[in-house]
């Protein structure tokens, strides 16, 4: 729904976005940010209807705040270098402990004033397109990401080569899949992508499919209790997680493999832990996350008596145990997905968890429903 707002605040007609449940607060964030630039955002039941500005997005007379939000901290960023106007960029506390400096140096490398790594900063442009850029995406997909979705204003070609082995290939995939139905006709070839000037056009309404993120958090609650059946609608039209889920829900699986999926690593790690076991690899880019949610994970974990074990690129699951009640109060780190493990971990056991208002950053009605239990 972020990178759907921001291509509707591009395009020259309204747009309806359809969806179900309510919009959580990185939405609501990426809402306000596109507001202060001139787009009129109606938000009614279910549905938003967009209307950009007549002249393209203005630039912002106040800081943009993010909140906790990294995916519209970094596509602000870019959106911001494309005027030639100093704005500044943050959010809260726990976006400010996050570091931005794939993209700041990439901005740098286009000719933008950039104050500092992470947030806040201040961004200087206007951005000065060069034919050729390297981009690391080994940490994170979303600098390219961002590029893609700002790219509509680009006034020359420009060349892209990522670097490093891809990570969350399945959000980079759906930010090209979606802003294809825009009118881009960029494609990634060989680690490479052309960018240039395109036409946005609105496909006039849209539709939001469910967060598929959240289901290995179902997945858990319901392998906690035997007598609870939860019914999910498991939507995922673009792919973008269920080679993993799948892997997930096997029952003798060792490895799991999140190259692609860093988002789940804490409910996956608790439902193996639970279940037989087993090893997460390929998660170290987890490190930059709302916390370092493999160390931060291990110590969930611990708290509630379940042994594991880092390592740099995962964790090591022992199996076969079940959580027992914290003795001290869970730290949640200020990080939405930790916080929701701990309450469904809690819902077994009991516990005392700090911070579990961040869980609104992603899903407004998960306490709601977790309070519904009998």
């Amino acid at each position: 729904m972020i990178r759907e707002l921001m291509l509707a605040s591009k395009s020259m007609k309204n747009t309806e976005i359809i969806f179900n449940g309510t919009p959580g607060e990185d939405i609501i964030s990426m809402s306000n940010c596109l507001e202060l630039m001139g787009v009129e955002i109606i938000k009614e039941e279910r549905k938003w209807i967009v209307k950009p500005p007549k002249n393209g997005l203005i630039a912002p007379k106040e800081e943009i705040d993010c909140g906790n939000s990294g995916t519209v901290a970094k596509i602000m960023s870019v959106i911001a270098a494309t005027f030639d106007s100093e704005i500044i960029v943050d959010g809260d506390s726990s976006l400010r402990n996050r570091s931005n400096i794939e993209l700041a140096n990439f901005l740098r490398e286009l000719g933008c004033e950039v104050s500092g790594n992470g947030f806040p900063c201040r961004i200087k442009g206007p951005m000065k397109i060069q034919k050729k850029l390297d981009i690391d995406v080994s940490r994170s997909s979303q600098p390219i990401t961002s590029l893609i979705l700002s790219s509509s204003d680009f006034k020359e070609e420009i060349d892209i080569s990522l670097l490093g082995e891809k990570v969350s290939r399945g959000y980079l995939e759906l930010t090209i899949n979606l802003a294809r139905k825009w009118g881009f006709e960029g494609r990634l070839e060989n680690n490479n992508i052309r960018l240039s000037n395109w036409d946005v056009k609105s496909p006039g309404t849209v539709i939001i499919p469910s967060e598929i993120s959240l289901y290995p958090m179902a997945i858990l609650l319901e392998k906690l209790h035997q007598d609870l059946q939860i019914k999910v609608k498991k939507d995922d039209p673009d792919n973008l997680l269920s080679s993993t889920l799948e892997d997930l829900e096997k029952t003798n699986f060792e490895i799991l493999n999140l190259v692609n999926a860093s988002d789940i690593i804490t409910p996956a790690a608790a439902l193996m832990a639970i279940s037989n076991g087993g090893e997460i690899i390929g998660a170290e880019h987890t490190k930059g996350k709302e916390s370092d949610r493999i160390i931060k994970t291990c110590e969930l974990l611990n708290a509630f008596s379940i042994n594991c074990k880092p390592k740099k690129d995962g964790i090591i699951l022992y199996g076969k145990e079940l959580p027992k009640r914290p003795e001290v109060e869970i730290k949640t780190h200020m990080d939405h997905r930790l916080a929701m493990t701990a309450v469904i971990l809690a819902t077994y056991c009991g516990a005392e968890i700090d911070n579990t208002e961040i869980i609104k950053v992603t899903h407004p009605e998960f306490m709601d429903l977790i309070s519904s239990l009998k």
